[in-house]
């Protein structure tokens, strides 16, 4: 039996891509899932295309995370229906500095307040089970790149910020831990345009994509299950590659 059979876990940005991907290891594992997006349309198929599979372990919550009140109905309806939370996966994200505001809204507003509804799910003082928040930050999180610096600040916050609280004493005694996936670039849709050609900027980027390949979906599934099943995971930052993936524990003073 899987560690995270029975187990809940939210999800945003799960109606393709890492998220969906996410999503369907749990569930396949016999976890119990509340996939999210503010793809209405997109998020309708994954339900229907899970939905057949997997049955009473799957709901599905249309959500902005830019809007609290769309994201605390997230947790709500999953509490409701699942009876707790276990797993938060803090996935939402978007790459577009033309629209730099929005960009730091979802990435790093929708984050923060993804983790902040989290502990008030998972912390024991507040009924919860403790449990873990991963959120997905990025290659661009550690290093810098100079196509995309609003993209690269929302990633640097995301480190620091989960890397900080989770050595926040009061999460810490609460049963919460936090940690941080990395991944260099991946075959996803954040790095399309419609019509299948990559993003404005991105040839910008060439050297990084040179040296560190572009990934399948699958191979940063596989590091996110090690880093649910690893319970000594906390701040770790994990960059994800080819080559593999590097734990970088937080630096002590």
């Amino acid at each position: 039996m899987s560690m995270f059979s029975g187990k809940v876990a939210i999800i945003t940005g799960s109606a393709q891509g890492l998220g969906k991907a996410f999503s369907r290891v749990l569930l396949e594992q016999g976890g119990k899932v509340c996939i999210s997006d503010v793809n209405q349309k997109v998020l309708e198929k994954t339900y229907e295309e899970f939905k057949s599979e997997f049955a009473d372990n799957l709901i599905s919550q249309p959500c902005d995370v830019t809007d609290k009140k769309q994201l605390t109905e997230v947790f709500r309806r999953t509490r409701e229906i699942y009876g707790g939370v276990d797993l938060v996966v803090n996935n939402a994200g978007i790459m577009d500095e033309s629209q730099w505001e929005k960009c730091i809204d979802v990435n790093i507003k929708g984050v923060i307040q993804g983790t902040k509804l989290g502990l008030e799910h998972l912390r024991k003082d507040k009924g919860g089970r403790g449990g873990l928040i991963l959120n997905i930050a990025s290659l661009t999180g550690i290093f810098p790149v100079n196509s995309a610096p609003v993209y690269a600040a929302s990633k640097h916050g995301i480190v620091g910020y989960t890397r900080s609280l989770a050595v926040h004493p009061d999460v810490v005694k609460n049963g919460v831990r936090l940690v941080c996936l990395c991944p260099a670039f991946v075959d996803t849709d954040i790095i399309k345009l419609d019509d299948g050609s990559r993003v404005e900027g991105l040839e910008l980027a060439q050297m990084m994509i040179d040296k560190y390949g572009i990934m399948s979906v699958d191979q940063v599934t596989e590091v996110f299950v090690k880093a649910i099943e690893d319970p000594n995971n906390n701040g770790d930052s994990i960059i994800i590659t080819m080559k593999g993936a590097n734990n970088m524990p937080i630096p002590r003073p």
